[in-house]
């Protein structure tokens, strides 16, 4: 009896990966993503928003010149009287010419502040959003990868099911085998074709989240070889990783410069009950026109103008509690942005530890269930394994493969996530990976 060969396990890419196209790798995926991805993009113009922010508080040291002009067209008519008159028109005209300019006004060096570090907080914003789609493309990539594979180990594990169906029968027509082995090699056939079906929505669903980062369907990607290495974090100290995290996290940095913006906040509203001097010029015409000929006049004024609020009605006051509250809420998610960093660090840490022992594992778990295989279905030809324990035994090989591939990407993705949490993720990381990739 023919022998149901583990060749069967040979990838199938061939059959997910339309004829000639050109499969993606990682960085193209990456560079594709940065051009058209939503998130990114809206952080780049929020980054650019607030640099006119800036722009618009430096504006404030300059004087402000406004220049306004009239004209209207008159009538006059006296009714009644004694000495009523014809309607008479004529025009009047004028112009004027206004200078402000601010000599202590202590709310616009405040609001410079202020602004100056609302742009170190979109920066920062950006910068994150940079790591975190360097992330969210790999991914989403090794999502599709891990689909693959899965479907490639349905489609063979389906293949060598029905071989062993096949046999099966052929072994119950010359009465070697009871009718329950056919049934037995039935059922595990359906539940393979079921799971091939299940496997190709997942790889369907896996290319649609990847074109939601992309904004384009990618029909193939490369492969990860096993030219792969496992790199154990260096240092090797979670704390020294943790320590960087709290120094350099994007995300931090965005949380530090929030609570910065919120005090400068603070101090402007407070700021509010300080006296304004401002330098006031102004220069006026106005030709009035008239029944009895034109009257011009012409005024030119330059002095300082003092204002002090005294009273709004307990607006002030209730400003600078709200900042204040705003201030308390800043340091709040402040302090929280740093238990989640310190967390994501730490996880991300023992995590990539983790993946390469799991890794290492579950290589010699391949290997062992090969040869668990190939003693089974040697049992089998001489009667000594039933049908069950081949398909069990066929399952558990098919299992271990599919999770050694998973526990490959899982290894990549956890050293991405923690070069995130530590503020270091570059896209000379994806080049590195890309290194480990093949057509």
């Amino acid at each position: 009896m023919r022998r149901v060969l583990i060749a069967a396990l040979v990838p199938v890419s061939a059959l997910l990966t339309p004829h000639g196209a050109s499969a993606e790798d990682l960085v193209d995926i990456y560079r594709l993503a940065s051009d058209s991805d939503p998130q990114l993009r809206a952080a780049a113009a929020n980054n650019a928003s607030v640099a006119e922010s800036q722009r618009q508080s430096d504006a404030l040291y300059y004087p402000n010149i406004s220049f306004g002009a009239n004209v209207a067209r008159n009538r006059d008519e006296t009714t009644g009287g004694l000495f009523p008159s014809d309607p008479l028109y004529y025009t009047g005209k004028g112009y004027s010419l206004n200078l402000t300019q601010a000599l202590y006004r202590r709310d616009f060096q405040l609001q410079k502040d202020q602004t100056a570090a609302l742009s170190q907080q979109a920066q920062a914003q950006y910068q994150a959003a940079v790591q975190a789609l360097a992330l969210r493309a790999s991914e989403r990539y090794f999502d599709v990868l891990a689909a693959q594979d899965n479907l490639e180990f349905a489609i063979a594990e389906k293949e060598a099911i029905s071989r062993q169906l096949e046999q099966t029968k052929q072994r119950f027509e010359v009465g070697l085998i009871a009718i329950t082995d056919v049934h037995e090699s039935q059922a595990a056939y359906d539940l393979a074709v079921a799971s091939e079906i299940g496997a190709q929505n997942q790889l369907a669903t896996a290319h649609e989240a990847l074109r939601e980062v992309t904004g384009q369907l990618t029909t193939a990607v490369d492969q990860l070889s096993d030219k792969m290495e496992l790199i154990s974090p260096e240092p090797a100290d979670v704390s020294e990783w943790v320590a960087a995290a709290l120094d350099q996290n994007y995300d931090l940095k965005a949380a530090e410069a929030a609570v910065a913006a919120a005090r400068q906040q603070m101090k402007l509203q407070r700021a509010n009950r300080s006296p304004n001097v401002d330098l006031v010029a102004s220069h006026n015409y106005n030709d009035t026109g008239g029944v009895f000929g034109n009257r011009q006049s012409t005024s030119t004024s330059i002095g300082v103008q003092l204002n002090v609020p005294l009273y709004q009605g307990g607006a002030i006051a209730s400003r600078i509690r709200q900042a204040q509250h705003q201030l308390d809420q800043a340091k709040d998610g402040l302090e929280q942005q740093r238990r989640a960093i310190h967390r994501a660090t730490s996880d991300a840490y023992y995590n990539v530890q983790a993946n390469i022992s799991r890794v290492k594992a579950l290589k010699q778990a391949v290997i062992s269930s090969e040869s668990a295989l190939e003693a089974t279905e040697a049992g089998y030809d001489v009667g000594t394994r039933t049908t069950v324990d081949v398909l069990n035994v066929r399952r558990n090989l098919y299992r271990a493969q599919r999770d050694y591939s998973r526990a490959r990407y899982d290894y990549i993705i956890s050293t991405l996530r923690l070069k995130q949490a530590a503020g270091i993720l570059a896209e000379s990381d994806l080049v590195q990976i890309n290194a480990w990739l093949e057509e």
